[in-house]
């Protein structure tokens, strides 16, 4: 836990160097906080020391400036660092002009305010934002689109094909389209790439592996996956069949190698249900540690007393670990 600072109270003549250097040169100076000095001359109403080439305030000449070059080229310009360049230029609505953006035209311009920001960004192939920034630094406010009624014909349009492809077509915005959609309770029109599943597709739903499946229906692994879990159907696969009640009792009372011959399963699959299940085999066989092996831990190498005694060097890093013994240093 970190000591609670010790408050010191500032004396008359610490009060008086407030505002004649710079608040970071006076904190050195004065061992204390640049925050504790930024705080006591806020509060006796002393402004800010300004450093010699300093401009004291902005002018019109150097706000014209601003947003002609990056911040940081006019903050050396002008002394001042790229943060406050930066400041200055959000706080009078300046954009930045990127070079590497090519420049807007009159008639770009006119685009400005007519549609919402993105659908003009489509249009003439630039960033939204670029398009927001320069329409709020033309003074153009936002476009408020004119409610247009709905035609029988554009209803009937309706979920019969994807609902930015009849935006587009019908001149109108995606969210008006969707909207209407789902006021009217019209379903989403189906995608051609997430066809309805079919009665025959679904029966053949756990016969095979899903990636085979997956193959001979032309859909996605995922998808067939998603879809047999979604309905509860098993995996029928014979190589990654459930185990049995009868199976699980023969773990740990039995080898495991003769467990996998008389179960038809693999070694691997026999040693990780054991594990799973939390199981311990009586029939693995340990080696505890002599006195005289651990009498070697920290007088060599780990590698070393492994060779030595014929165990893996991990099993001889965990003991030397467990009994607190320093790891051995090659003397000079």
């Amino acid at each position: 836990m970190r000591p609670k600072p010790i408050f010191r109270p500032w004396s008359p003549e610490e009060r008086k160097l407030l505002g004649t250097v710079s608040d970071r040169k006076l904190a050195r100076k004065l061992h204390r906080t640049l925050e504790a000095v930024r705080l006591q001359r806020s509060l006796a109403r002393i402004p800010r020391f300004i450093e010699p080439g300093e401009p004291a305030s902005w002018t019109a000449r150097t706000d014209r400036l601003l947003g002609t070059k990056s911040d940081a080229e006019i903050g050396k310009l002008l002394g001042r660092t790229a943060g406050s360049v930066q400041a200055r230029r959000l706080k009078l609505g300046k954009v930045l002009q990127n070079p590497l953006r090519r420049p807007w035209t009159p008639q770009e311009d006119k685009y400005l305010g007519t549609a919402s920001d993105k659908d003009i960004a489509r249009r003439i192939g630039r960033d939204t934002g670029t398009v927001a920034d320069r329409r709020r630094a033309l003074g153009i406010p936002h476009f408020i689109g004119v409610f247009r009624e709905w035609t029988s014909q554009e209803e009937r349009l309706l979920g019969t094909m994807p609902d930015r492809q009849l935006a587009e077509q019908l001149g109108r915005s995606l969210f008006s389209i969707r909207n209407k959609r789902l006021k009217s309770g019209i379903p989403m029109s189906p995608h051609p790439r997430y066809r309805l599943w079919s009665k025959e597709e679904l029966a053949l739903l756990g016969t095979m592996p899903d990636h085979d499946l997956a193959r001979r229906l032309g859909r996605h692994p995922s998808a067939v996956l998603s879809r047999r879990l979604a309905l509860g159907v098993p995996y029928l696969n014979p190589r990654y069949r459930p185990w049995k009640r009868s199976e699980t009792r023969l773990l740990g009372r039995k080898p495991d190698a003769e467990v996998a011959r008389e179960t038809g399963r693999t070694l691997l699959a026999v040693k990780l249900m054991r594990v799973k299940l939390g199981i311990r085999s009586r029939f693995l066989k340990r080696r505890n540690w002599t006195r005289n092996e651990e009498r070697l831990l920290g007088r060599m190498s780990d590698e070393a007393v492994a060779r030595r005694i014929g165990r893996k060097m991990s099993a001889v890093r965990a003991r030397r670990e467990e009994r607190h013994i320093r790891v051995w240093v090659k003397k000079a």
